[in-house]
């Protein structure tokens, strides 16, 4: 009888251990964008790209091309982070941005948003 309680437990205690390490597929999974919202115009050169969580993503790519994806000229950022949000200063221009969640066994497809930052220069006269 011993032997039984104790597989019992020993497989529910393998059973949640083992749970944390199972990383579920991604491969038609997207993160809904936030902010900022798409075509935004804006003279601001610091913005907070902010996307919702997905429950299992253990992180996010984030990509930023200029002009687009479709006719790249530069990508400044392309980068992997564990939050659902970034900080960053971009110089004045057209670009596209794009996140897609990702864990260790897959990752999921890109959304994207486009904007454009004016520059601030004033005429001299």
């Amino acid at each position: 009888m011993k032997r039984i309680v104790l597989f019992s437990v020993m497989s529910v205690a393998c059973f949640f251990s083992c749970a944390e390490f199972v990383d579920y597929p991604l491969e038609k999974k997207t993160v809904n964008l936030i902010g900022p919202k798409n075509d935004l115009i804006t003279l601001d050169t610091t913005l907070t790209f902010l996307w919702e969580k997905h429950i299992d993503a253990t992180s996010y790519r984030l990509q930023i091309a200029t002009p687009d994806f479709e006719s790249i000229e530069r990508i400044p950022i392309d980068s992997v982070v564990t939050k659902d949000y970034v900080e960053l200063t971009l110089k004045p221009g057209t670009y596209e941005w794009r996140v897609r969640p990702e864990n260790r066994g897959s990752v999921g497809i890109y959304t994207s948003r486009k904007l454009v930052i004016l520059d601030q220069k004033v005429d001299e006269k």
